[in-house]
């Protein structure tokens, strides 16, 4: 009871912070380019979706239009929530759950609505681009709607299945599905559509805030730190290491920052140490301090309880 309390108070602060507003606007957006996308383009062109919503579509092609859309892709979203509801935060549950009817609702505003192209190979590409781009939107702020994000999500942190295999075999199947029920040509425009929409998706997503690890090895590491702490507000970690050149100690200096960053550092750096050694790699995913929290992954909000202090003998 306790912890519900706690999250309850963690939920209604999150409300109060321009966030949480900033939030709903993005997944407003990108529902709306989605909802366009398969309105405009999905339909007409007998293109499936990926995930949840290329089942909702697949179920719809193959028992009639005896229901909505929009209303469909609620029904078959509430078993995945009642599945993941002990797992995940209640902000990330809410939010979820906001972004679901904030979808649905927007499949109902686009519906009708054309985007006229003829050519399927330029529709794919664009529909593709489109809604990778509006998904893509609202997970860089946090947002969800729903669908298989929770269902990859549960599996990753009960039993460490990577998120992208679970959407692979989805999607294998949605993709076999269209061609059996079209033609070869549709899956593979089908197909097509999927990746252009990841690949959007992920640019959009991580855009030029892209993080990167960066190691660096240099004879004035306060003065690095300094830099790195100071102007570029970055926490570091220091690593003991043993030049194997001129067999002296070195401290290693690790920090995660994103591209806008990087070419700062390297001219902060230049002006310090010219000699120094930088190594910089590719990063998929930074939780912690100026990036995303633990509570934006969904995980629930841990609360240290308060220690009594020993009685005074």
């Amino acid at each position: 009871m306790n912890s519900f309390k706690e999250e309850l108070q963690d939920l209604s602060d999150f409300v109060r912070r321009f966030a949480f507003w900033r939030t709903l606007l993005m997944i407003q957006i990108g529902c709306f380019m989605f909802g366009l996308v398969v309105s405009g383009i999905l339909i007409p062109q007998n293109f499936f979706a990926g995930g949840l919503m290329g089942i909702s579509l697949l179920i719809l092609t193959l028992s009639g239009d005896w229901i909505s859309l929009s209303l469909l892709y609620i029904l078959l979203n509430l078993p995945l929530f009642l599945l993941g509801y002990r797992s995940f935060s209640l902000r990330f549950l809410v939010i979820s759950l906001m972004g679901m009817g904030i979808l649905s609702l927007n499949l109902e505003w686009t519906e009708g609505m054309n985007i006229p192209t003829r050519e399927p190979l330029l529709a794919a590409i664009l529909g593709g681009i489109l809604s990778g781009a509006g998904s893509g939107l609202y997970l860089r702020f946090g947002g969800s709607v729903g669908g298989l994000d929770i269902l990859g999500a549960f599996l990753k942190k009960k039993f460490s299945i990577p998120i992208g295999n679970t959407f692979i075999l989805v999607n294998l199947v949605i993709i076999a599905a269209n061609g059996l029920l079209y033609d070869l040509d549709i899956a593979l425009y089908t197909g097509i559509f999927m990746y252009v929409f990841s690949w959007a998706l992920q640019r959009v997503q991580t855009g030029f805030s892209q993080r990167k690890a960066v190691f660096i090895i240099s004879k004035k590491p306060e003065e690095v730190a300094d830099k790195v702490l100071r102007k570029m507000d970055r926490g570091l970690t220091y690593f003991h290491a043993y030049g194997g050149l001129d067999h002296e100690p070195r401290e290693v200096i690790y920090t995660v920052i994103n591209m806008l960053e990087l070419g700062r550092l390297k001219q902060y750096l230049y002006e310090i140490d010219p000699d120094a050694f930088m190594a910089v790699n590719d990063t998929a995913e930074v939780i912690g301090k100026k990036f995303l929290s633990w509570e934006d992954e969904g995980f629930k909000p841990i609360r240290k309880k308060p220690t009594v202090p020993d009685p005074v003998s």
